[in-house]
């Protein structure tokens, strides 16, 4: 007997709400998916809210970054025909300090030389040579290169 009011008590009504529960998701499987849909998006945002954006994003990086892109580079033959003013001698280096940073390279110690170029408010640079030394105390691998900082008349 006791088995018998366990059963009608407790599973009945559990088996009864199932049932209503699965018809329930049957007829209104639209409408329960975009409730389900916004409930975890809700708690996806909520989620989120308190996580610290910060970005690098600000004048000084975007002039910064653009700043090799105004100095174009010219070989000494076309830096001789052109009418070009000299306005100083300018390095660019690349220096692997840690085993796990990336290797000094020739393009980054250029790519340094035309910021320095631009700092003079050049608009061109001339490239004479990159030396690459080999490990000492301050850099595991070291490429320097020299140049030349001019300023051409742009045409119109």
């Amino acid at each position: 007997m006791a088995r018998f009011a366990l059963v009608t008590v407790i599973l009945f009504p559990i088996i009864f709400l199932s049932m209503l529960l699965s018809l329930f998701f049957i007829y209104y499987k639209e409408f329960i998916m975009l409730r389900f849909t916004l409930l975890f998006t809700t708690l996806l945002l909520g989620a989120c809210s308190q996580y610290p954006f910060s970005s690098n994003v600000d004048k000084q990086n975007f002039s910064t970054y653009f700043k090799p892109s105004s100095v174009t580079i010219y070989s000494k033959e076309e830096a001789t025909k052109l009418d070009a003013q000299w306005l100083g001698a300018i390095t660019g280096s690349s220096c692997q300090i840690e085993i796990n940073d990336r290797p000094a390279s020739k393009a980054d110690a250029r790519t340094k030389a035309r910021i320095n170029a631009a700092n003079l408010d050049a608009n061109g640079i001339v490239f004479q040579t990159c030396v690459t030394f080999e490990a000492d105390s301050s850099c595991l691998s070291n490429v320097i290169c020299y140049a030349r900082a001019i300023s051409v008349e742009q045409e119109k």
